[in-house]
């Protein structure tokens, strides 16, 4: 059963190093546009009163003007997956917890569809760290893997994944921006913006970290999005979630087993240049 675990953490490893970056409803959204309504009374009879009404500025819009100018930036990212896995087989049952730490820099430039990320993952127990360098260019995926001392991998593939352009810190933010926070938070020229993550994003989001297999199901606890801003500048997105991933696996020894990962997660990202173009070139 222990080395069962062991293989499982590699797999989650191998996973999160040949694809990945960084149930609750969706969110409620309501307009936040404020209306002022006056009205003048006209003295003649027959004339029939008359309303006007003015809508007060979006405090946002001019935040979301500032996303919408950004086409390439440069972050980087503290990623903590602790999970607690649990493997039942027969009448058997074990648990072992497990806790995955990223840091992660990267380069995306989202009008030139190009992008470069450096990721060193330390997995606990065992103290495995796990070192890629994936860069995309003219539509190419270039992934190279260096696991423990000495053993290095390289991939290149034609297919470059839309998590790419859609989950990274800026497009989260874009996309969420244009729903009504959970809560403003204001602190000088400081503002976070707290949104209700969908469990669709959730699901995608989890997927590249906890999927032992192909088919696995990722039932979500919840989560949120915290997006920072100085003034109506971007300057760091950050991700919150809860959720259990259950998976059946076929054993050559213990048979067919079932495999439980409750997990909880927190991806901070600081945004540390905006529209600065960055030469890519793929590894060597």
């Amino acid at each position: 059963m222990k080395k069962t675990l062991l293989a499982i953490s590699l797999i989650l490893l191998i996973g999160i190093a040949s694809g990945c970056l960084g149930g609750s409803s969706p969110t409620k959204t309501t307009s936040m546009k404020a209306t002022t309504t006056s009205t003048s009374q006209v003295t003649t009879p027959s004339t029939t009163a008359r309303t006007t009404t003015t809508s007060a500025p979006d405090p946002l819009q001019p935040i979301r003007d500032s996303l919408d100018g950004i086409s390439r930036y440069t972050y980087e990212g503290n990623i903590s997956i602790h999970m607690n896995i649990t493997v039942l087989v027969s009448n058997l049952t074990q648990n072992n917890p497990v806790a995955l730490f990223m840091h992660e820099r990267g380069y995306i430039d989202l009008s030139s569809r190009e992008a470069m990320i450096n990721t060193t993952t330390l997995s606990e127990p065992g103290n495995t760290t796990v070192r890629t360098i994936k860069v995309i260019k003219n539509g190419k995926t270039y992934l190279k893997t260096v696991l423990g001392p000495g053993m290095t991998s390289f991939n290149v593939t034609d297919n470059v994944s839309t998590f790419v352009w859609d989950y990274t810190p800026l497009s989260l933010a874009k996309r969420y921006i244009n729903e009504t926070p959970d809560r403003v938070i204001k602190n000088g020229k400081t503002t976070e913006l707290v949104y209700t993550l969908t469990w669709q994003d959730i699901k995608t989001l989890t997927t590249p970290y906890l999927a032992v297999t192909p088919d696995t199901g990722i039932e979500v606890k919840g989560g949120r999005l915290i997006l920072t801003f100085k003034g109506d500048e971007l300057t760091g997105v950050k991700v919150e979630y809860s959720v259990l991933a259950t998976s059946i696996v076929t054993d050559p020894t213990l048979g067919q087993m079932t495999v439980k990962i409750s997990a909880k997660g927190s991806s901070t990202y600081r945004i540390t240049s905006i529209n600065k173009k960055m030469n890519v070139e793929p590894p060597t």
